[in-house]
Formats: structure tokens, C-alpha cells, sequence
């Protein structure tokens, strides 16, 4: 099979023949599948896209004959297309090219806001130019270091204005550093031309206003080409609260660092930074391949630099098949205690590896007081970091803090804004929401967590159980209808078994309650 995905999407066979599918949505399934990592996605996740505005029966069926039709399409290549009850994959995997001209998918166009989305959001990442490889720091092994230059042009503000933005500036330099393999330096607009030309990245911060008011531009370029792949936004006032702890704020400084690490990842030399930032997103993914596949990942990349991070997510990895699937040895838990401190001994003062390891010694090991040390740590050394944040607020909820615990878990979720796994600090606000008996705040919260990942169970089962508890049972039913597409099993009678994943709701003891509600 020979795909050309920029340009007129079109599938040929290997004799030449064209076997694109005829069918818009038949087209762009074909697409989502082969443009997702490793070439798999799940049928919720392909539903979502393509078929948003049906219930899941109708959304399902949709899938399935769209599914006939391409392998109809693709005649004995559509044997490549593989496809269970919860998954649809190619194998082995098609080969896509990487020299073609014109846009993304230029003729696929699908009526579905939440394909379009996605379409956008692929164009925007295709359009990233790779850094050139001669620029950078050399390593031992012969691997090259990114160098990420912050370039600051004021016009006419007030020294407290000019602060307010090197403080920006600064927050950024501090959340890029956590990335491994990168430099950054900062400087003025008339920086010695030596700095420009030894940097891979170039982002631009220029802010303009009178007085103590103004907005602030940040560009991503990426070097030598000087094409920019990036820009954004913010006014700005000069209170430093509202600089430091707004939404808008955040988002902005979370975008520019994810677009830096993406365009530092994309280059050939920073393979490494690539296979990590990939893992952590299957991490996300909640799936029990993705999550295989994730371990297999950072399993690659622990040799190296980033050996504290890899670590600490593979420990991760495994307290999330105990969490989401129930699957929890007592070699599993081994295993993630080892890695745990391995990440500790290799990376102390990291903000994410305390995080992480603190998670892990709180849920699998039941270890309160060694998490809540780690938590503390984390934010000590990370307080804007989503991660630490999250962290510190599940061992304060144990505690029986609440109001400190929702505190926390509102400055994550700020924190957290923009970010690709955003979702998961929503989850938590939920939370603590409802360790404060606050239920319509709690719904919310997971109503959002829902609509950023539509097949997140966690939110879907709180959902379920809060819509009980709150009286309204036909939304109970819309959502338990959902989780069934991810557990076909499911049944409300299940949130009252002692095993099901609800900790929060028995630890507030309103399982009860709810046995009411269902009885």
C-alpha cells in the first residue's frame, strides 16, 4: 500500500493502482488511522471524530459500514486493516512519505467539528520546519544538544511592565529546562549575532503598551529557515497575581513550550526527545496496548539523558494498569517501586519524577506519609507545575484537607491549561469538589474532562454516578450508555462494588447514598 497523504489523499496498491476509497468519511477513517500513533486508534476515539452528533449505537454502525467499504475499496490490501472490538489498526504499518508537497489532506473535508479540529491541529504540526542539525551543543556520544534562544524586544513600557514580562520570559525558560536536552539562553534584541546562530529554536517575545498596560507577542521560529511556526497572544496588566495565575497566562506560556519541545523533538538528531514526547501522550491514551507500547518506549530512551523521566513514567505506566484495569501484581508493584527510586536516585529535584513517584507510592504502595514528602518536594521545587500540584492535592485530600486539597487542584488545573493531557487535572478538580460535598462544581469538572477526552473512563463513571446522586437518572443513562461503549459490561449496580474504581466516592461514603439513589 503507497499513500499520499499532502496534497489529494490517494491509496494506490503495489501495482500502481488507485483503490482510494470512494466515500468522504470512508476517506478520512482511513486517514485518522494512519496518521495516529502506531497506526491505531480505538473505535471510541475514530467515532468521536466522525460521527460526534450520533448516539453510540447509530455512531457504531456508521463505523462498522465505513469499515466494510474501504476494505471493499482497498480489495486484497484491505487485509492490512485490522480491527477487534474495542480497536482499529494497520499491520504491518504503511509507510508514509515525508517529501510531498501541498496541504494536509487538501480534499478530505467532513462536516464534524471534532474531525476539523483534528484536521487543524495536523496541519498546524506538519507545518513545524525540523531544526537544522549543524546547530546546537555536541554531546559525548555524538548527540546534539537543542539550544533554545528566548529574544526580548520592549517598547516604551515601565520597569515594573518590563519586569512583569522578563518574569513571563523566565517562567518559560524554567518549564522548557525540564525537557532534557535543551539550552536556554535569553537576551535582549541586539544579542550578539554568535547567540542567534548557535540556537536551534528561536522565540520571540515582544510587548508593546504605555505605562503600566499592554500585550505581549510570542513567536516559535524554527532556525535556520526563519519560518515561523507559532504565535500567540496575551494582554497584560501590571498586577503580578494576575499575570502569574491567569488562565490566559498560563495557556500562553504552556503552548509556547509545547511548541518549542515539539520542534526541538521533530529534528533527526533529537529522536530521543521525539520517543519521549510520544510515549507520554499514549500514556494518556488509556489503552492497554498504547500503554505497552508507552513502557516500550521510554524502556529505549532510559539509557540516556532523559533516564530520570523514563523512569519515573514507567513506574507510572504500571500504576495506570492497576488504576484502569485492575491489574496489579505483586511483580507489577515490584517493578514500579524499582523504577520509582531509580528515577528518584537518577533526577531528586525534579519536579514531574517527585510528582510521579509520589502517585506511585501513595496508590500502589499505600506509602501516605513518603508521598506526601515527594508532593511537598515537587512543589517546593516546581509551584507553577501541574504534576507537583496534582501530586500534593491527592495526598491532602487522604489527610481529610479538602479546602487545601480543592485549592491545589483549581491551581493545577490553571496550571495545566493548554497542555495535550489537560483533561486529567480537570479529573482531580472533580475530585475535590466533591470532597467538599460540592456536587454541581464536581459535575462540571468531569463534564469537561469528558468533552476534552470522550473516552476517558474515569469521568465517565463519576458522570455517571454524580448524575444518580444529583437526581437527574436520564443523564445517568446517556452516560452509562457511553461507558459501555469502553466497558461493554458496565452497569450502575456496579459503582457499589467494593472494587470498582471509585475510591473518592467510598472514601466520602457516598456509596451509600448512591445505593439508595439505585435500590
Amino acid at each position: 500500500m503507497r499513500v499520499r497523504i499532502n496534497g489529494p489523499f490517494r491509496v494506490k496498491d503495489d501495482a500502481g493502482t488507485d483503490v482510494t476509497p470512494v466515500g468522504m468519511k470512508e476517506r478520512a477513517l482511513l486517514a485518522l488511522v494512519l496518521l495516529s500513533p502506531g497506526q491505531r486508534r480505538t473505535r471510541v476515539w475514530l467515532q468521536d471524530k466522525l460521527w460526534s452528533d450520533r448516539d453510540a449505537q447509530q455512531g457504531s454502525g456508521s463505523l462498522r459500514q465505513a469499515l466494510s467499504n474501504i476494505r471493499k475499496a482497498l480489495g486484497p490490501t484491505g487485509e492490512r486493516l485490522k480491527a477487534d472490538r474495542t480497536a482499529i489498526w494497520l499491520d504491518p504499518e504503511v509507510v508514509l512519505p515525508s517529501d510531498e508537497a501541498g496541504d494536509l489532506l487538501d480534499d478530505i473535508e467532513v462536516r464534524d467539528p471534532e474531525f476539523s479540529n483534528w484536521l487543524r491541529d495536523q496541519r498546524q504540526a506538519a507545518a513545524q520546519v525540523a531544526p537544522d542539525q549543524s546547530a546546537g551543543v555536541a554531546l559525548p556520544n555524538g548527540r546534539i544538544r537543542a539550544t533554545v534562544l528566548l529574544r526580548h524586544t520592549d517598547y516604551d513600557l515601565s520597569s515594573r511592565m518590563t519586569f512583569l514580562t522578563r518574569a513571563l520570559s523566565q517562567r518559560i525558560a524554567g518549564d522548557l529546562l525540564l525537557f532534557g536536552d535543551m539550552d536556554v539562553l535569553q537576551s535582549s534584541a541586539e544579542a550578539d549575532a554568535a547567540e542567534h546562530e548557535q540556537a536551534n529554536v528561536l522565540v520571540e517575545l515582544e510587548t508593546f503598551g504605555e505605562g503600566d498596560a499592554g500585550f505581549l507577542m510570542i513567536r516559535v521560529t524554527g532556525l535556520p529557515s526563519r519560518r515561523a511556526v507559532w504565535s500567540g497572544r496575551l494582554s497584560i496588566s501590571a498586577s503580578i497575581p494576575d499575570l502569574w495565575d491567569a488562565p490566559e497566562a498560563t495557556r500562553l506560556v504552556n503552548q509556547t513550550v509545547r511548541k518549542v519541545a515539539d520542534l526541538v523533538a521533530a529534528a533527526p538528531h533529537m529522536a530521543h526527545q521525539q520517543t519521549f514526547h510520544r510515549a507520554v501522550r499514549r500514556v494518556y491514551e488509556y489503552d492497554r496496548d498504547a500503554l505497552a507500547k508507552a513502557d516500550e518506549m521510554f524502556a529505549s530512551i532510559q539509557d540516556g539523558e532523559l533516564r530520570g523521566p523514563a523512569l519515573a513514567w514507567r513506574s507510572f505506566v504500571r500504576l495506570t494498569y492497576a488504576l484502569e484495569f485492575r491489574d496489579s501484581t505483586a511483580e507489577m508493584v515490584a517493578e514500579a517501586s524499582a523504577f520509582a527510586d531509580g528515577a528518584l536516585r537518577t533526577m531528586p529535584d525534579h519536579p514531574v519524577v517527585l510528582a510521579l513517584t509520589s502517585q506511585v507510592r501513595l496508590k500502589l504502595e499505600g506509602d501516605l506519609e513518603a508521598a506526601h514528602y515527594l508532593a511537598l518536594r515537587a512543589v517546593e521545587v516546581g509551584d507553577q507545575n501541574p504534576y507537583a500540584l496534582d501530586a500534593l492535592s491527592q495526598t491532602m485530600i487522604l489527610q481529610g484537607q479538602f479546602a487545601h486539597a480543592n485549592d491545589l487542584a483549581q491551581r493545577a488545573r490553571v496550571a495545566a491549561q493548554g497542555m495535550d493531557n489537560a483533561f486529567s487535572w480537570d479529573m482531580q478538580a472533580c475530585l475535590t469538589s466533591l470532597s467538599l460535598l460540592q456536587f454541581d462544581t464536581a459535575f462540571l469538572a468531569a463534564r469537561e474532562c469528558h468533552h476534552k477526552m470522550p473516552f476517558y473512563r474515569p469521568a465517565l463513571r463519576y458522570l455517571v454516578a454524580l448524575a444518580y446522586l444529583t437526581g437527574v437518572p436520564q443523564e445517568a443513562e446517556h452516560f452509562a450508555a457511553r461507558l459501555r461503549r469502553l466497558e461493554p459490561d458496565f452497569t450502575p449496580q456496579m459503582l457499589l462494588q467494593p472494587d470498582y474504581p471509585l475510591e473518592t466516592l467510598r472514601a466520602l461514603g457516598l456509596v451509600e447514598k448512591l445505593r439508595n439513589v439505585l435500590s
